[in-house]
C-alpha cells in the first residue's frame, strides 16, 4: 500500500521527468519576488534563430503584475526572450488567465534588429535585474517596460 508522501514523490518525480510542452498562448503562474506575488507571465512567441541554436527554442514573454521601482501601480515587461531552462527552472503552474498582456510584436522587432542575447536565468532573478538597474540610475520604467 503506497501512503500520501510515496505518491507524493512519484508524482513529483513523474512530472519532473516529463517537462510540460510549452505553447504560444500559455499563461502561467511563476516563482516571484514576494513583491509580486500573483505576477503572470505569457509565453507569446515560440521561434528557432540559428545564431541561437545553442539555446534551443527562443521563448518570447511578457510579464504582468510586476511592481517595479518608481511605478505607484502594478506594471508589466512587455517582451524578454527566454529559454526553455528559464521556463523549466521558474514556471509552477499554467493557468487560466484573463489578465492583459502587452503586445510582444516591437520588442521582438527591437531584439532582432539589435540581434539581442537570451536570458538564461530564472524569472525572478531577470525581474530583480531589471528593477535593480532602474532604481541604481533613477529610471522611471513605463508600465509597459520592454527591456529588449
Amino acid at each position: 500500500m503506497f501512503t500520501a508522501k510515496a505518491i507524493a514523490l512519484l508524482m513529483a518525480a513523474t512530472v519532473a521527468s516529463h517537462p510540460p510542452a510549452y505553447q504560444a498562448g500559455q499563461v502561467w503562474e511563476y516563482r516571484t519576488r514576494p513583491a509580486d506575488a500573483g505576477s503572470l507571465l505569457k509565453i507569446q512567441k515560440i521561434e528557432t534563430d540559428p545564431e541561437a541554436a545553442k539555446y534551443g527554442p527562443i521563448y518570447h514573454i511578457s510579464i504582468v503584475g510586476l511592481h517595479l521601482f518608481g511605478q505607484p501601480a502594478a506594471s508589466a515587461i512587455a517582451h524578454l526572450p527566454v529559454s526553455r531552462s528559464v521556463l523549466d527552472e521558474s514556471v509552477t503552474r499554467l493557468v487560466t488567465s484573463d489578465a492583459e498582456f502587452p503586445d510582444v510584436e516591437e520588442g521582438i522587432a527591437n531584439w532582432r534588429e539589435a540581434k539581442g542575447g537570451v536570458f538564461t536565468i530564472p524569472v525572478d532573478e531577470i525581474v530583480m535585474t531589471v528593477d535593480d538597474i532602474a532604481a541604481q540610475n533613477h529610471v522611471l520604467l513605463s508600465p509597459e517596460m520592454p527591456p529588449s
